[in-house]
């Protein structure tokens, strides 16, 4: 593929990318409002059992099916620059010291879910040639889109999403539907 064209797909994988963690998180911020509701609404309904198979739903960051070789190499570049114990000898304030372990951490809790878009975006961060680790890396970033995709569906597809966003006037038909579905009713 033509280098040129390359780069403008990965340029908006990229943007498309960081544009689902944004509704990702906005979502999730919304969940936890609808849960709060859907809580207090059905609470009579679970009185021995709670809702926090929801708020697990909520927390859990996409996992994504990308080599972890590759993440790892750029990983380890990463950690050259910002693991703690590298950074010790190095004349920098506090202020940048704290910021590069936060970077690491980071980059670290990205490789746990085999988040490419996300260790590259670090690397990049820090001047970080990845070019030697994959030049056509658009199947992972497509990889990463369909795992926050999946992760904002998931969430929408909760009795909570859907009570919470439910208008007042129907509420009650929904409520019906909901417990005659988990079998409550």
């Amino acid at each position: 593929m033509n280098e040129k064209l390359l780069e403008l797909k990965r340029k908006k994988l990229q943007r498309q990318i960081l544009y689902l963690r944004t509704e990702l998180e906005e979502t999730q911020w919304i969940f936890q409002e609808c849960l709060t509701e859907f809580d207090v609404e059905f609470r009579d309904y679970f009185k021995n059992e709670s809702t926090k198979d929801h708020k697990k739903v909520t927390n859990d960051s996409p996992k994504f099916d990308i080599p972890k070789k590759d993440v790892n190499i750029v990983f380890k570049k990463i950690a050259q620059k910002t693991h703690p114990d590298k950074l010790i000898n190095k004349d920098i304030s506090d202020k940048e010291y704290d910021a590069k372990v936060d970077m690491y951490k980071e980059a670290l809790g990205s490789v746990e879910n085999k988040d490419w878009s996300r260790v590259i975006e670090i690397a990049m961060e820090l001047g970080i040639d990845v070019s030697d680790v994959k030049t056509d890396d658009s199947d992972y970033l497509n990889e990463s889109v369909k795992g926050l995709t999946s992760k904002i569906k998931e969430l929408k597809n909760t009795y909570a999403w859907k009570w919470g966003n439910t208008p007042d006037q129907e509420r009650e038909i929904v409520k019906q539907m909901i417990l005659q579905s988990l079998g409550l009713k």
